[in-house]
């Protein structure tokens, strides 16, 4: 067996494809010693893929963008998340939800485990013909102190996770407005990077990918009550029949569509964040991603 950690930005549902290659045997059949961590400074995903605690991490994109010719190289070879899981919740429905209703509010987007939440949604605002100049944000702080804050009486709407937003519907504090994976299209919100010589050393990565391809097509093809009992062993904090009703409409929503990096999603996500200064211009597709371990899993399965 062939030691395989990951070291990951959090520990939540929309990560599920690698709990289920894991429950399920997936990376054992490849020969996988599998392990993951995620630890609570998320920043240290990165000095853990330089000491060798793990072989790859797991989280935005950006980071390997943002890091592309400036001392860093990390490469992305597959996707988790194909579509960001953000959404946008507001105290009341609003029927018609545009945008630009947010111009003249308050917009707390949380900061403390990336810069996605914000760069994302300031992104669709922009596209959107929004007059940013009239929008004041809330940035950098916790999800969960976000949260309070929200709950608490402050700002007029709230980026947060399709979990927690579904969460705050049924409690009836808040409700969804708007959603990053509706609105935002493709995009590789969340992804596997690996330094280049562990991405060239072995197959490894390649073994790993079909095991994560391989809960994809399971995941497309049954419903989330067939992983009821990890998601409670998981997430025991959490309803889970509840968060087994969130599961299947991420599932419905393609969240789990594709291991293999979109090339369009990736090239507007590149443009949202160029326009944000987190990049520059000249980080495309083929420069900063290696698609072969995820191009070769998806064939090596489907030949199966």
């Amino acid at each position: 067996m062939d030691r395989m950690h990951v070291s990951a930005t959090s520990h939540w549902p929309n990560y599920l494809p690698e709990y289920i290659a894991h429950e399920h045997g997936y990376f054992a059949d490849e020969g996988l010693d599998f392990g993951r961590s995620a630890p609570p400074d998320w920043t240290k995903v990165l000095s853990d893929l330089h000491d060798g605690t793990c072989a790859v991490a797991l989280g935005g994109i950006w980071v390997p963008a943002m890091y592309y010719g400036r001392g860093q190289h990390y490469v992305p070879f597959a996707a988790l998340n194909s579509r960001n899981p953000k959404v946008l919740v507001m105290r009341e429905p609003v029927e018609g939800f545009t945008w630009s209703l947010l111009e003249n509010k308050i917009v707390l987007a949380p900061g403390a485990g990336g810069t996605a939440p914000y760069v994302h949604t300031a992104g669709l605002m922009r596209r959107s013909g929004v007059d940013m100049a009239t929008v004041r944000w809330v940035r950098d702080l916790s999800g969960p102190m976000m949260l309070d804050l929200f709950l608490g009486g402050h700002g007029d709407a709230l980026v947060t996770d399709a979990i927690n937003g579904a969460l705050l519907e049924r409690a009836g504090t808040a409700a969804i407005v708007a959603r990053h994976d509706v609105d935002g299209g493709p995009m590789p919100n969340s992804v596997y990077y690996a330094l280049p010589e562990t991405l060239e050393s072995s197959d490894v990565i390649r073994r790993f990918c079909v095991a994560l391809q391989r809960a994809y097509d399971w995941l497309r093809g049954n419903p989330a009550v067939g992983v009821a009992g990890l998601l409670a062993r998981e997430w025991p904090d959490l309803d889970t029949g509840h968060l087994i009703e969130i599961v299947d409409d991420l599932r419905a929503r393609g969240i789990w569509e594709d291991i293999r990096i979109d090339r369009g999603g990736y090239e507007e996500w590149r443009r949202i964040m160029v326009e944000d200064g987190l990049v520059s211009a000249d980080v495309p597709y083929e420069k900063l991603i290696d698609p072969r371990p995820a191009d070769a899993a998806v064939a090596q399965v489907a030949g199966r």
